[in-house]
C-alpha cells in the first residue's frame, strides 16, 4: 500500500548545500551538527551550479538548506533563525545570552569575515583542482573588488594577519578562561566563530595557526563536541 502523500512528504532528509570553504555553509553545517541533526550534507560543485539553481529558483550561493518539510531556505542568518527556533536547535541561543551571541555571530559574519575572507583567498584560489574553476574563482572575486585583488592580498597577508589578531583578541582572551565563547558548552557563536576557522583551513591547513595559533586547538573542541551530539 502505498504511503499517504502527506507522511510521505515528512520522510524527506533535510539537506544543506555547501561549499566546503564557504564560512557562513561551515556555520550553518557545524550549527546543526552541535544539535544533533540528521541531514545531508551537498557539496556544490563550484563551476555547475544548476542543481541549486534548480531547486531556489535561480539563486546560485551556499549555504541553502532544504528541511525535511521542503522549504528552501538561503543565506546563513534566515538559516540559523529558522533553526533556532525549533526544538533542536534552540538550546544554541540560551537564555539570558540571546542578545550576546546573535551580535557576535555578526560580527564573525561581518567585521572578521571581511579580514579572514582576504587571507584565506589565495589559498582558495590554489586549491582548486582545475585552471577552469581557479580562474573562475578570481572572476567572481575580481568583480567585486576589482582586478589582482587576490593577488594583492596575498602580498598584504602579513597586515591582514595582523588586523586579524586585533579583531580577535577580546575573542582569544575569553577562550583564555573557558572553553567556549559563552561557557562551558558551544552556542551559535561558537558556531559562528568555527566557520571563520574552517575557511581558513579549507585553504590551507597552516593559515589557522598563522592567524592565532590557539584557535587550532579551539576548532578541535567545537568539533569534538559536535561529534558528542551525534
Amino acid at each position: 500500500m502505498a504511503k499517504p502523500a502527506a507522511l510521505a512528504y515528512s520522510l524527506r532528509t533535510m539537506k544543506l548545500y555547501r561549499f566546503s570553504y564557504s564560512p557562513y555553509a561551515r556555520k550553518v553545517q557545524m550549527l546543526l551538527d552541535l544539535s544533533g541533526a540528521k541531514y545531508q550534507l551537498v557539496d556544490v560543485d563550484y563551476v555547475d551550479r544548476e542543481e541549486l539553481a534548480r531547486i531556489t529558483g535561480g539563486y546560485i550561493y551556499v549555504p541553502v538548506l532544504v528541511t525535511d518539510q521542503g522549504q528552501v531556505i538561503t543565506e546563513s542568518r534566515a538559516i540559523c533563525e529558522h533553526w533556532v527556533a525549533t526544538e533542536q536547535g534552540r538550546r544554541l541561543v540560551p537564555s539570558p545570552w540571546e542578545g550576546p551571541i546573535w551580535a557576535y555571530s555578526d560580527f564573525t559574519d561581518g567585521a572578521l569575515e571581511d579580514v579572514l575572507f582576504r587571507i584565506a583567498s589565495p589559498a582558495v584560489r590554489d586549491a582548486w583542482p582545475s585552471a577552469f574553476a581557479r580562474a573562475l574563482y578570481v572572476l567572481i572575486k575580481e568583480r567585486k573588488f576589482g582586478a589582482g585583488c587576490v593577488d594583492a592580498w596575498e602580498r598584504e597577508r602579513g597586515q591582514l594577519i595582523e588586523r586579524a589578531r586585533k579583531l580577535l583578541a577580546p575573542s582569544l582572551q575569553t577562550l583564555s578562561a573557558r572553553p567556549f565563547l559563552f561557557g562551558e558548552r558551544p552556542t551559535l557563536a561558537d558556531a559562528a566563530l568555527y566557520g571563520q576557522c574552517a575557511m581558513l583551513e579549507a585553504g590551507s591547513a597552516q593559515l589557522l595557526a598563522a592567524v592565532a595559533p590557539e584557535l587550532t586547538s579551539y576548532a578541535r573542541r567545537v568539533e569534538a563536541a559536535a561529534a558528542t551530539s551525534k
